[in-house]
């Protein structure tokens, strides 16, 4: 190989001082005196190895980026390998720090973004699986709705009791938004009182988690998949829920200020005791919601949909505030697909 190279060097300087200079005279001005023939074949050679050189110089570059490309690929290896072996540690701290490091290959090699993210999500849902569907308690009444909405709130929150946990999903909470970003997978996750203020989460599929006391305010759930979720007491002000899916949600006693939920589906969800004071609900659906115990009147409703099966508080006119009763023409209720059937 380095033989090869050795002899095909020889031949191109060979080609430049001896045989192309000749040759370029004879082409271009055949008629050169032979008094002058000497000196133009000097210049013509001297501008061919000025080229060769800068053309040596400029391969020279190129490998030597493509070796400090290799070089900076296998050390991003290295560092992720060595990040994803500290978050089995034992060691909350070394957790902790694992997690921010993975963050930081993230930003130093955006093509680890998705694989890094999933990473995290299964590093969250591992630490941190749900209670079973049919373990989740049956409220008595609209009082023990409350009960149960506050008592959450007695564990302290995810950042005191799980720090290495908040910061992974802190972590996904604000990754930069690329056309091809990974979606987050959550599902069936515990996470009471996690706080992720602003964080983005568009898109993120969160069905049957644990989202009791959370504290959401601004978040970006736009499209996420929240079939089924338990968020008794979360704090959703000004949070972005256009066009998610909310079916079957718990939504006792949360607060929904100003949040927006144009679009939404919440058929079967229960808003029991849920503030919603500028809350935006125009075009959502409605059909076997429950809001004892709010103020629908506070919220938008325009051209949102409901049904015989919807529960609205004693003496409050649906039609007057812009609700559409859906008729026998409307369309069914969507079905809960086969991952969000209780285990």
């Amino acid at each position: 190989m380095n033989a090869g190279v050795v002899c095909g060097s020889l031949l191109v300087v060979v080609l430049v001082t001896v045989v192309a200079p000749r040759w370029l005279l004879g082409w271009e001005a055949p008629a050169t005196p032979d008094a002058e023939r000497a000196k133009a074949v000097n210049d013509i050679r001297t501008t061919l190895l000025q080229g060769l050189a800068a053309l040596a110089v400029l391969i020279g570059a190129f490998f030597t980026w493509r070796q400090v490309q290799v070089s900076r690929q296998g050390q991003i290896t290295q560092r992720f390998t060595a990040a994803v072996e500290q978050l089995g540690s034992a060691s909350p701290d070394v957790r902790l720090g694992a997690v921010y490091a993975l963050e930081r290959i993230a930003r130093d090699s955006p093509d680890d973004d998705a694989t890094i993210a999933e990473v995290l999500c299964a590093f969250v849902k591992r630490s941190g699986t749900t209670d079973p569907f049919h373990a989740w308690p049956v409220p008595r009444d609209a009082a023990h709705k409350r009960e149960l909405a506050l008592g959450h709130r007695e564990d302290g929150p995810m950042a005191v009791r799980a720090v290495d946990r908040q910061a992974a999903l802190t972590v996904l909470g604000r990754r930069p938004r690329r056309p091809d970003r990974q979606r987050l997978t959550l599902d069936w996750t515990n996470l009471r009182q996690v706080r992720l203020p602003f964080a983005d989460l568009a898109d993120a599929d969160l069905h049957y988690s644990n989202l009791a006391v959370a504290g959401f305010q601004g978040v970006d759930l736009r499209r996420a998949q929240l079939t089924g979720t338990w968020l008794a007491g979360a704090v959703l002000i000004d949070a972005l829920l256009h066009q998610a899916d909310l079916r079957g949600a718990l939504l006792w006693h949360a607060r929904l200020d100003g949040a927006d939920l144009r679009a939404t589906d919440l058929t079967g969800a229960d808003l029991t005791g849920a503030v919603l004071k500028g809350t935006r609900l125009d075009q959502a659906d409605l059909r076997g919601a429950d809001l004892t115990g709010t103020d629908p009147g506070a919220a938008g409703l325009l051209g949102a949909v409901a049904d015989a099966t919807t529960v609205w508080p004693a003496g409050f006119d649906a039609a007057a505030a812009g609700v559409v009763t859906a008729g026998e023409d409307a369309p069914p209720l969507r079905p809960q697909s086969v991952h969000d059937l209780p285990r």
